[in-house]
């Protein structure tokens, strides 16, 4: 598993459950937070419903879904969104929005995507905790805590296993992907250097069907 990057959850302030249209009501802040926290599709849908504070996330329609706008998750300066409000939850101010993809012969495609909070990464963790799916598997991992699920191609789409992981710092074998939950410490450059990052993560052998079915936001063809 590669852990590259650090730094992320500051301001998530969305109004609490109200009706809106359609019958639907809108997501508040910590239910999205606990979406999000699943690394699937479920973060992108209910951005459809969420409300948020004024000069917080800023949102752009992809398709079906909404995701936080950035310019371009494949260039370097194109991949962070700034909050001008921080967005609060459980008292953790997120101030940005981070994207990347990138696709390396040695590790095959990554994709990052998630909140830069404020806080060192403990202090982060024990107020976020209550909230993120599946937090009994949080473990330490060199200076994060990452919960991580492995699955191999052919596997079921929506099938995830728990044993037969990579590690810290191994690349995920050819053929497999991961998916890990992460919060870390903001690598030392950009807008995430001193923060902490609350990321998800795909790794390894990416296809565009998964893509498809966990990234909605994405052109699934994108590391083609």
């Amino acid at each position: 598993m590669i852990s590259m990057f650090r730094s992320l959850l500051p301001g998530l302030c969305l109004l609490g459950v109200a009706s809106i249209a359609q019958g639907q009501q809108a997501i508040s802040p910590e239910q999205l937070l606990s979406d999000f926290s699943r690394c699937d599709a479920q973060f992108f849908q209910s951005l459809n419903t969420a409300r948020l504070p004024a000069g917080t996330l800023d949102l752009a329609q992809y398709g079906t879904v909404k995701a936080p706008r950035i310019l371009n998750p494949l260039q370097e300066g194109g991949r962070y969104q700034a909050f001008e409000q921080p967005l609060v939850v459980n008292g953790v101010r997120l101030v940005g929005y981070y994207n990347e993809a990138m696709s390396l012969k040695s590790a095959g495609n990554l994709l990052f995507w998630g909140f830069v909070a404020e806080g060192e990464p403990r202090e982060v963790v024990a107020s976020l905790k209550p909230l993120l799916v599946d937090n009994a598997r949080l473990k330490d991992d060199r200076s994060a805590l990452s919960r991580v699920d492995i699955r191999r191609i052919g596997d079921p789409i929506l099938q995830w296993r728990t044993q037969g992981l990579a590690g810290g710092g191994v690349a995920t074998p050819f053929g497999f992907v991961e998916r890990v939950l992460s919060i870390d410490k903001g690598i030392e450059r950009g807008p995430i250097a001193g923060r902490t990052t609350l990321f998800c993560s795909l790794q390894g052998t990416v296809t565009a069907p998964l893509l498809q079915v966990y990234r909605p936001d994405l052109n699934a063809h994108l590391l083609d």
